[in-house]
């Protein structure tokens, strides 16, 4: 059932696996469930491993990003997706025990030359001549630090969703992967925050979503962001 639609980004409330192979994408970027038992109000976040799998497995062939723990990439995505082309790391600070996440390219690869960071060693001679001759930055390293949590005191924090992905953090891998005007495909859509990294890189979305509260929260934050 298409629940929202707009120049940038349509959203069904539908189960993906039913629903995928009627729809037109360039790429798939997703945080999908992890399988680890969050106390979500209305999704069961614990099923076999089998199950889990299979339910990945309706993303196999697309060219995807997939955001999860290591073990989930090496246990559970790889076996449904295949081979993994790229990995990248996301590092944060929390006060929980796990404290990064792998970011996995399948059948596809990032440009990490499409976003620079501050030279390490900014007084090296070799360092200061780049700069010189106009030289901001190094390519992207693998391993990211920059990108913190989405905080429950942050005004981009969606009231009624708990475990939201940074905007910023979806738009750094928008920026390495796709093409503007590109379509990018999230069937575990959340709160929407594919829609707000899609709008501000001028991409298109689809999101798709099972859980009515979860697309109630994504309704909320359109509704603020036009207030």
């Amino acid at each position: 059932m298409d629940v929202f639609q707009n120049e940038i980004c349509q959203v069904y409330n539908d189960d993906y696996t039913k629903v995928i192979g009627d729809l037109k994408f360039d790429y798939i970027i997703t945080d999908p469930p992890y399988n680890i038992d969050y106390h979500y109000p209305d999704y069961k976040d614990k099923i076999s491993e089998e199950e889990y799998i299979n339910l990945l497995r309706g993303m196999k062939g697309y060219k995807s990003v997939v955001i999860h723990y290591p073990e989930g990439i090496c246990n559970y995505v790889c076996p449904a997706l295949g081979r993994v082309k790229k990995c990248a790391t996301w590092c944060y600070n929390s006060n929980v025990p796990k404290q990064s996440r792998s970011i996995a390219w399948f059948n596809c690869s990032p440009d990490f030359r499409k976003v620079t960071q501050p030279y390490k060693n900014p007084e090296d001679k070799r360092i200061k001549e780049r700069v010189e001759n106009g030289h901001i930055g190094s390519k992207l390293y693998d391993w990211w630090t920059d990108i913190q949590l989405v905080k429950n005191v942050s005004k981009s924090k969606a009231k009624s969703f708990t475990n939201q992905i940074p905007q910023k953090l979806l738009e750094r891998i928008i920026i390495l992967t796709t093409k503007e005007n590109d379509t990018i495909l999230d069937p575990f859509f959340g709160s929407g925050s594919l829609y707000f990294a899609c709008k501000s890189t001028n991409r298109r979305c689809i999101g798709i979503e099972k859980s009515n509260i979860h697309l109630q929260s994504f309704l909320e934050r359109i509704e603020q962001e036009e207030d």
